[in-house]
């Protein structure tokens, strides 16, 4: 099952608009809604606006499946910098708290305070500048986020 992810959200620290399209494989509809929170989450934890989001379906031979590619790959075209999603796995993460603060209140309350690197990823995104317009390249443009998975 392939699902599409479509944001635009306003990076406060840059005063910039970011808009990010990605297209995310998974087994089940639990799966792509766990990954859907995790993501919105991790831009939460970052202190961004959400400017707007729809996160749907693309279903086989369809129109609509085509439609999204086609989308996407125009998105890819106009990016302009990346964005960093570092994947961590621990058990029973609180969403609302980072990957540190989870590990030490872990570490406090007596349990296993270990996570497991998953795959990094660089998402191609456009960057406008909030007042100007101007487009902020990837050199002048830095920003991730870290998504924390349940391995349990």
């Amino acid at each position: 099952m392939e699902y599409f992810l479509d944001m635009k959200f306003e990076d406060i620290s840059y005063n910039a608009i970011v808009h990010v399209t990605i297209i995310i494989t998974v087994r089940s509809e639990i799966d792509a809604e766990s990954i859907k929170d995790q993501l919105l989450a991790a831009f939460k934890r970052k202190e961004v606006i959400i400017i707007n989001m729809s996160f749907y379906r693309i279903f086989e031979d369809t129109e609509w499946r085509e439609s999204i590619i086609r989308y996407h790959e125009f998105s890819l075209k106009m990016a302009t910098a990346k964005i960093e999603i570092d994947r961590f796995y621990l058990d029973n993460p609180n969403q609302s708290k980072s990957l540190c603060e989870n590990l030490i209140e872990k570490l406090f309350q007596g349990e296993k305070a270990t996570a497991f690197i998953g795959h990094k990823f660089n998402i191609p995104v456009r960057v406008i500048d909030k007042v100007t317009k101007n487009i902020i390249l990837d050199e002048f443009y830095y920003f991730s986020i870290e998504q924390l998975i349940s391995i349990s």
